[in-house]
């Protein structure tokens, strides 16, 4: 059985670590400014969407991976604005993420902490005021499962190869 390698994507333009960099940088500000929207700040909700689909735009890897995973994280960020009883939407984000950079399906267990960590939000926090507590450790823990997808990926018999 031959193990994972990242696969190193051919791109047209751009420097992959640079699209990598970019393309991180603006799906995680997109959510962040869909997630600054209120009554008084409406234009967050046109223009965090906006950043967040450039960013999957940006992303290097098979166009089709980040096509299909555009709509539903889109979704996702957008159902994270509802309050703390949405928190489990982190877990398609993650998923989403896991999907585009090609992970195999043994780093898709990474997503299981991410749904716990739901039902445990979802139980503690009861206000909508409380919403900051739920997106801050969705989005820690949304990284950290991130992190461990890909330690998953890159796991073989016993030893680590260096990507």
């Amino acid at each position: 059985m031959t193990s994972w390698i990242d696969p190193t994507p051919r791109v047209r333009w751009g420097d992959v670590r640079w699209r990598y960099a970019v393309g991180l940088v603006t799906i995680v500000l997109g959510a962040a400014l869909t997630n600054l929207t209120s009554t008084y700040s409406l234009w967050f909700l046109l223009v965090g969407p906006c950043v967040q689909l450039l960013g999957w735009l940006i992303l290097p890897g098979a166009l089709w991976r980040r096509l299909l995973v555009v709509l539903p994280c889109l979704v996702a960020a957008l159902v994270l604005v509802a309050g703390p009883d949405f928190v489990g939407a982190f877990a398609m984000l993650l998923g989403g993420w896991l999907f585009a950079r090609h992970r195999p399906a043994r780093s898709y267990l990474a997503v299981l902490p991410v749904i716990v960590l739901s039902f445990v939000l979802k139980g503690a926090l009861n206000e909508y005021g409380q919403n900051w507590v739920g997106l801050l450790s969705g989005g820690v823990a949304t990284v950290a499962c991130a992190w461990l997808g890909w330690a998953l990926a890159v796991r073989r018999t016993g030893a680590r190869r260096r990507l």
